[in-house]
């Protein structure tokens, strides 16, 4: 009897799209078509564009990701490297700091000149 898949939960589906995007990446990279490759599978070109966009309902088993690594010639380590999506996270991060940090500097800046804008009229009076 066969069994059955679980369906994906949301809190990794950032990391199958992310997984998606590498296996589409290589399988361009190899001038195969989503047909091809699927072929090369056993899988259905459906599912294998379900897989490359990250909007498959079921989970992606293990030895598929084999074969998909062995098809396209590139290690399995590779495709599911999740390294540098933490990484593109870190960055979004750090870079949401640095808008934040420029923006409250922009606002002390404010602040300075209407000090020298009520110190002129001050002055002025």
């Amino acid at each position: 009897m066969g069994e059955k898949i679980a369906p994906i939960t949301s809190d990794c589906s950032k990391e199958l799209q992310y997984i998606g995007m590498r296996i589409q990446y290589f399988r361009k990279m190899r001038n195969l078509t989503q047909a091809q490759l699927a072929e090369k599978v056993s899988i259905n070109k459906n599912y294998l564009s379900q897989i490359e966009s990250g909007s498959t309902s079921k989970a992606i088993s293990l030895p598929l990701l084999i074969q998909i690594s062995k098809a396209l010639k590139v290690d399995l380590s590779i495709l599911v490297d999740l390294n540098d999506l933490e990484k593109s996270k870190n960055e979004i991060r750090q870079q949401f700091e640095e808008i934040k940090s420029f923006f409250d500097e922009v606002k002390r800046l404010n602040s300075d000149l209407d000090d020298m804008i009520a110190e002129m009229d001050k002055s002025y009076s």
